[in-house]
């Protein structure tokens, strides 16, 4: 069985995914040693930096709190999961899809009968 604990440290872990502790506890603004505790299971967040883990995580504190004591993953609609997985990424993989983002606007406002709705067409027209 899976403890509260050791679910924070598991999900601490991804979310800083290659990023160092060091850098990571920047990110937070909280010290290189809460993360290090954090995911050895030491010691474990106050509300204010649970919310900060679930703002990264792209959850509600009230989700996070949720998963950490029950193990129930949030559910999510797809738009929602690629933004959470997107928000752990290393910067430099966020500037790739960045870029790939970018380069699918412009190829579908080149294209606007293959825009998926109107919103592209009319956003479009105002360029």
């Amino acid at each position: 069985m899976t403890t509260k604990t050791e679910r924070l440290a598991q999900l601490v872990k991804e979310l800083r995914g290659t990023t160092s502790q060091r850098r990571f506890s920047t990110i937070l603004g909280v010290s290189k040693s809460c993360v290090n505790f954090w995911e050895s299971g030491l010691a474990f967040p106050d509300t204010e930096n649970l919310e900060k883990l679930a703002v990264y995580k792209g959850w509600t504190l009230a989700q996070l709190q949720t998963y950490l004591v029950q193990g129930e993953l949030p559910s999510s609609e797809p738009l929602q999961q690629i933004l959470s997985t997107l928000r752990s990424l290393p910067t430099e993989a966020v500037a790739i899809v960045a870029s790939a983002a970018v380069e699918t606007l412009v190829s579908r406002s080149k294209s606007p009968q293959t825009a998926p709705n109107s919103v592209l067409v009319s956003v479009d027209k105002e360029w």
